[in-house]
């Protein structure tokens, strides 16, 4: 073997221990966690019966699985989007690169100061997973996070997002409760009234008389009654609506919500089940505009209120337009 034979060989020798460090450093930094610390993520989430966040500030989120369902903070339902991109992000969260060791010491001190604390428990009640997340990378590509004990921290991601992944651990009434305003099913309803206070003549009572049998009479007694039969299926189809009706968003903190509940509602809608139960709804129209064709005014959205200020949102006509029938629309 010649010198320049010799030479060759041991550059391809160099240049593979170095492709091979290369190569090993990114297996590394992409998540495979070769170390109990660089492993954030749950994979069968189908597992987890509770999860915890809290912030610095005391702010907090307790988020338990009910049957069918999860509980937030033990008083409200939770919203099952938000419980999806949680659950979503807890299984797919990933080590995206490994900092350097001149970043850590800046990275712990921001946990430290302004972390989210976030605990996960199996269906048993045993904590299975720990960690702390800090804030997004100057890159935004990246979220910092840290295992619980541990030392190092690490910039995670979930594959395919681009952005922060703290704001999917969120915190707040608002951003957890359950937007649900209506979720019946027509068997359960024993009563609804439709009150509308500027339109009497359309505001009615419709009431479960048995299995199948309705009544439908006006709400005030000032109004005429119809002596003809009820159009037959709109009592039915009319109970439909209610399976389920969501509101766009919480408006709890609207600055305007004292003075508007003091108005005159456009409508007010009184259900009542067969346990017994009640849900008192108010609609205020905020948003309105014309229609192109003959220039009549239609609504867009309301501020709406249940249970006498349990709870303050922003809906939608689009959504909700199918409850407000009258008394008329009943009857042939």
């Amino acid at each position: 073997m010649n010198r320049r034979t010799l030479l060759l060989a041991a550059l391809f020798l160099v240049l593979g221990a170095g492709a091979w460090y290369a190569w090993s450093v990114r297996k590394n930094q992409s998540g495979t966690h070769n170390t109990p610390d660089m492993d954030f993520a749950v994979r069968n989430t189908d597992d987890i019966g509770k999860i915890f966040i809290a912030d610095r500030t005391g702010q907090s989120a307790t988020l338990v699985r009910k049957n069918g369902y999860w509980e937030y903070n033990g008083k409200f339902r939770a919203r099952a989007t938000a419980m999806q991109i949680l659950l979503e992000t807890i299984q797919r969260i990933n080590v995206l690169t490994i900092p350097t060791k001149l970043s850590e010491p800046s990275m712990i001190r921001e946990i430290a100061s302004d972390g989210l604390k976030v605990e996960i428990y199996d269906k048993k009640g045993e904590r299975i997973k720990s960690y702390y997340i800090g804030g997004v990378t100057n890159d935004e590509q990246g979220t910092i996070f840290i295992m619980d004990g541990a030392e190092k921290p690490y910039i995670c991601h979930i594959p395919g997002f681009v952005g922060t992944v703290r704001v999917r651990y969120m915190l707040g009434d608002d951003a957890w409760r359950d937007r649900t305003v209506f979720e019946e099913k027509p068997e359960d309803i024993q009563a609804i009234t439709v009150e509308y206070p500027r339109t009497k003549s359309e505001s009615f009572r419709l009431e479960k008389q048995g299995e199948g049998a309705y009544t439908v009479v006006p709400f005030y007694s000032t109004t005429t009654r119809f002596n003809t039969e009820i159009r037959k299926g709109t009592v039915e189809s009319y109970l439909l609506q209610y399976e389920r009706k969501g509101a766009e968003a919480f408006e709890t903190q609207n600055p305007m919500r004292d003075s508007i509940t003091r108005l005159v509602p456009f409508a007010i809608i009184n259900l009542k089940k067969t346990d017994g139960s009640e849900k008192v709804v108010r609609f205020w129209p905020i948003e309105t505009g014309y229609t192109t064709i003959n220039n009549a005014e239609y609504v867009h959205r309301y501020l709406t209120d249940y249970n006498n200020g349990e709870a303050f949102l922003l809906t939608q006509h689009t959504v909700f337009g199918p409850l407000f029938r009258g008394y008329s629309f009943f009857y042939k």
